[in-house]
């Protein structure tokens, strides 16, 4: 279980800087948002809180029912990729997978490196002699 300790004082900002911490996110907060997600009769409404809200206080103002209000992390640039056309969107897959490739094989050849470094080094303490 990931528990994350907060208190109704903590600001929207604080909390994604902790939860990003928590999940070893590396990226910059300022690329995070959080959204509260309202749920009332069959709509679920969603809106991106400020950096000076505090959502634990909101949280426990909404009462008990968990299913009333929740929390969603989310990148800000998402929107920005609707902007682009599905093929824009298919050449950008395309650079990612190569680059995902390029990367693969480099650290497939450091890794096969290194293990020939160990097997020297073994090699030379279990000489016999």
């Amino acid at each position: 279980m990931n528990t994350l300790h907060i208190s109704s004082t903590n600001t929207v900002g604080e909390v994604v800087k902790a939860l990003l911490k928590k999940f070893l996110v590396t990226e910059s907060p300022a690329k995070f948002a959080l959204y509260k997600r309202c749920h009332r009769e069959d709509q679920v409404y969603a809106c991106k809180l400020s950096d000076r809200e505090h959502p634990l206080y909101l949280r426990l103002v909404a009462g008990p029912r968990t299913n009333t209000l929740s929390f969603v992390l989310c990148q800000h640039e998402i929107g920005e990729w609707e902007a682009f056309s599905l093929p824009e969107l298919q050449n950008f897959l395309r650079i990612l997978d190569k680059e995902e490739d390029e990367q693969l094989q480099n650290l497939k050849r450091r890794y096969t490196a290194y293990r020939h470094k160990l097997e020297e080094a073994l090699g030379e303490v279990w000489k016999p002699g």
